[in-house]
């Protein structure tokens, strides 16, 4: 009996002669389990075969559990081929290679399927799948040396100043009037992705699929609304067998000007209801948040404004990644010249607000080979800095909370001190205030990520020579300050409890680790 690794694909090809790029809900799949000592348990579920290639359709499975697998393909005769019946059966063995399968959303964090904690640290590489094999590989081999875990990509090629050139191959073949017929699936372009998503799961690399994006000069973004919904149906039948997949229903969906609300929400829809591994969902916005659906698991915002963080996810109840605050480089657009210092800052003011941050890099080059868009090679100063973030926060227990209001909000009020009837008044004035108009005081509080052993203050670009620590009773706390410029942490107390002054070096870029002592 075949056999297969845990989380990963089996595929099974077969001839069938129809002319449709998918065969829905053709393969019944049963997945049976035998523990020691205990009665068999299954699991039934439907999937869609898809087209490979000319005459030759396959079927993937992921394997959500260890066991035996057996699987039933079953096709009625039709106008366009005649009945079909494949059966077959395969073992899934433990993963062995360190793979801990999907992510799936927690409360107001992530995790893997087999339990263990998952901190987005994204970056962003639109259309390197569309590029020539030796920069793909570049990308990859730059990836590999990076502490990126989720890489946000467009399926359709992109169109835009420094993204001008025509890719080799396309998603679909064209009918003579130039329209893209999504049944005709060019199989040099899948199977390229195919190779760029295995690649990218081997790295841990979370691949968050960018499905429709308005970039466009070839007719991509002026697809009917039924020949979307079929390249959706194609994408899920495809691509939800990997194990590393996100899906995106956009970015910037309000620029995709013939799209309505109803034909989003159908999107969604229907990955939530024909993806049978419920992988996350999100659209992404350029002015307007997409409201609250159940198709949802969390929210893809671009903006600077990350004190908002924690009111997107009060109004959200779902994980907030700000995948677009801007971009490290030099190009002339506002969206693309940041510094180094800036990018790393937002990493460290979205983590410490509660959410989770995406990167990018867009260095000016005549080449026109800007990491944001092609891939390549990195050349900012920002990535160290963020993987040391990330490590810190790895080595942390526990998925901190974020504290933005409270105590001691007043700006005039004694930092430390127990809460006057000022304090008080000026809470009720904050909970009063259209959000809008809290923007400056928002900023202002400190940004404080906790959990009941530890608390982690970002100081951002403010300049304080001291601040105060106001830690639990009924322990005693190591105090760190960390610049995250530097890279460097420095334990300036031990044995620290209740109200504490920690004396700071009043320059930009400092934050404070109070860790519970064993």
């Amino acid at each position: 009996m075949e056999k297969v690794n845990l989380y990963h694909i089996y595929e099974r090809e077969f001839a069938y002669k129809a002319c449709t790029a998918v065969l829905p809900g053709c393969c019944t799949v049963t997945a049976m389990r035998r523990e020691e000592m205990t009665e068999s348990s299954e699991a039934v579920y439907i999937i869609s075969a898809f087209r490979k290639r000319e005459g030759i359709y396959a079927i993937r499975i992921m394997p959500e559990q260890t066991g035996k697998y057996h699987y039933r393909i079953c096709l009625e005769e039709s106008g366009e081929a005649e009945a079909l019946t494949v059966e077959g059966k395969f073992t899934c063995t433990a993963p062995g290679d360190g793979c801990h399968g999907k992510v799936q959303m927690k409360e107001d964090g992530f995790v893997y399927a087999d339990g263990t904690r998952f901190l987005p640290f994204g970056t962003t590489c639109y259309a390197w799948t569309h590029q020539s094999e030796e920069l793909q590989e570049q990308t990859v081999k730059t990836l590999k040396e990076r502490c990126f875990n989720k890489l946000r990509m467009l399926l359709f090629p992109k169109y835009m100043p420094y993204n001008e050139e025509d890719p080799a191959v396309y998603p679909f073949e064209q009918d003579e009037d130039g329209s893209w017929d999504v049944n005709r699936i060019v199989p040099a372009y899948w199977d390229n992705l195919d190779l760029r998503l295995r690649q990218l799961g081997e790295l841990g690399i979370e691949a968050d699929l960018i499905l429709f994006h308005p970039y466009d000069k070839w007719g991509f973004a002026h697809l009917t609304q039924e020949a979307s919904m079929s390249y959706v149906s194609y994408c899920i039948a495809r691509l939800a067998a990997y194990h590393n997949v996100w899906w995106s229903l956009a970015n910037e969906y309000e620029m995709l000007m013939d799209k309505k609300t109803e034909d989003w929400d159908a999107y969604g829809c229907l990955l939530q209801k024909e993806d049978p591994y419920r992988h996350l969902i999100s659209i992404h916005q350029i002015l307007q948040l997409y409201p609250k659906k159940a198709w949802m698991t969390h929210c893809s915002i671009q903006s600077g404004n990350i004190d908002l963080v924690p009111v997107w996810k009060k109004e959200y109840q779902l994980p907030v990644l700000i995948d677009e605050c801007g971009y490290e480089g030099t190009l002339e657009y506002g969206w693309g010249n940041l510094s180094a210092f800036d990018m790393v800052d937002r990493f460290w003011w979205t983590v410490t607000r509660g959410g989770y941050c995406t990167h990018g890099e867009t260095f000016h080059r005549g080449d026109a080979v800007l990491w944001w868009g092609k891939g390549g090679v990195l050349y900012g100063e920002s990535e160290p800095r963020i993987r040391f973030l990330k490590e810190l926060l790895e080595k942390l227990p526990g998925c901190g909370r974020a504290k933005v209001h409270g105590p001691h909000t007043n700006p005039n009020g004694k930092k430390g001190e127990e809460m006057t009837e000022a304090d008080r008044h000026f809470n009720k004035l904050m909970e009063s205030t259209p959000v809008e108009n809290l923007m400056g005081i928002m900023a202002e509080v400190h940004k404080v990520l906790f959990t009941d052993t530890w608390q982690l203050r970002y100081y951002g670009r403010t300049c304080p020579c001291f601040t105060w620590l106001q830690l639990p009773e009924d322990g005693r706390y190591r105090i760190e300050i960390i610049d995250v410029w530097e890279m460097t942490r420095e334990t300036v107390m031990h044995d620290a409890v209740g109200r504490t002054r920690v004396s700071l070096p009043a320059h930009p870029g400092m934050a404070v680790l109070a860790r519970k002592e064993e």
